[in-house]
């Protein structure tokens, strides 16, 4: 996404906003460039300045994704011009993200529910497991062994 300097544009052209709609619509390119921005960092395309290396939180980077999905949805009453930054915003982002993360956000959120779903069904697996009185099938002991640690905490 270019960005023009002040000095691109002649002095004549060099205005700020005059009207309510001037001044909403700056508003909101320029919120709507910060949350690109942040989802920029938080790809780990800008290192942290605390710490010097990049930061990637992919979690975070489909909230982004999920907030422009829902501004490209409402966007009836945006200008062309604002619905065209949405829509290119958002496709950047797409493939920004599948690219950190070798899947679209969707499968990743989709991958996500599948884990948390083996989780939930673990703790009837473990109370199926105590009422057993067949302790001799060293089969079954292996295979609930390692349905206990299914959950992974990062």
């Amino acid at each position: 996404m270019a960005r023009m300097d002040s000095m691109d544009i002649p002095p004549q052209q060099q205005r700020g906003p005059e009207t309510a709609d001037e001044i909403g619509a700056a508003i909101f390119m320029e919120c709507l460039m910060n949350l690109v921005q942040s989802a920029a960092y938080l790809l780990g395309k800008v290192k942290a300045p605390a710490t010097g290396e990049p930061v990637v939180d992919l979690a975070r980077v489909q909230l982004v994704i999920q907030q422009l999905e829902l501004l490209d949805k409402n966007a009836e009453k945006l200008s062309i011009e604002e619905q065209q930054l949405v829509k290119r915003s958002l496709q950047d982002l797409r493939m920004a993200y599948v690219t950190a993360a070798g899947k679209t956000p969707e499968e990743a959120i989709t991958d996500e529910a599948a884990p948390e779903a083996e989780a939930e069904a673990t703790p009837a697996t473990e109370a199926a497991a105590d009422t057993d009185t067949d302790t001799d099938d060293e089969e079954e002991d292996d295979s609930e062994a390692r349905k206990r640690f299914v959950k992974k905490y990062s």
